[in-house]
């Protein structure tokens, strides 16, 4: 669930933009995939309007990619707090049994995240390896959003974070 890097990478996989990759991650078998993404979708949109995915799919695990564009919004530590409750709400009112958040590209937000969740059983910050010191150009001209060599290491990343997810449960 997330922001437009979810809805960005969900388009392209369905256009093919890489060989290597495949719809469900290359999980079948072991978790079957469910893309959900809004455009510029702060935590408390999400929260308002994205639930009913949640409930329609009933997830064993939720991968969050949300919290960018709170920051332009939002102190850290307030965004921080909204994810920090999300996670809880989604661990405690819905089938939900493990939560991953993906750090935010901008860092810094990041340590408050990672902070917060500490306490949450089945609950862990997933960092983006690629994009904190990327070795080659992964974004698009306006410096936000990711080329094709960007979403395929998002791909990439993901699928490690659902395989982390999976291995909680």
């Amino acid at each position: 669930l997330g922001h437009s890097f979810v809805k960005r990478l969900q388009r392209d996989m369905l256009s093919n933009f890489d060989a290597r990759v495949d719809a469900n991650f290359k999980l079948q078998g072991s978790a079957l995939v469910h893309l959900h993404g809004i455009d510029g979708r702060t935590v408390a949109n999400l929260r308002s309007f994205d639930l009913q995915v949640v409930t329609s799919i009933s997830p064993g695990v939720a991968i969050l990619e949300i919290g960018t564009n709170d920051l332009s919004l939002e102190a850290p530590e307030v965004v921080g707090l909204a994810i920090e409750e999300l996670v809880r709400l989604l661990l405690d009112s819905f089938s939900v049994r493990v939560v991953g958040v993906c750090h935010v590209i901008p860092q810094i937000l990041n340590h408050h995240v990672s902070v917060a969740l500490d306490d949450i059983p089945n609950a862990f910050c997933w960092r983006h390896r690629n994009f904190s010191h990327p070795a080659k150009n992964v974004y698009l001209a306006d410096g936000v959003h990711l080329n094709p060599s960007g979403q395929y290491h998002l791909y990439r990343s993901y699928r490690g974070a659902i395989l982390k997810g999976v291995s909680f449960l």
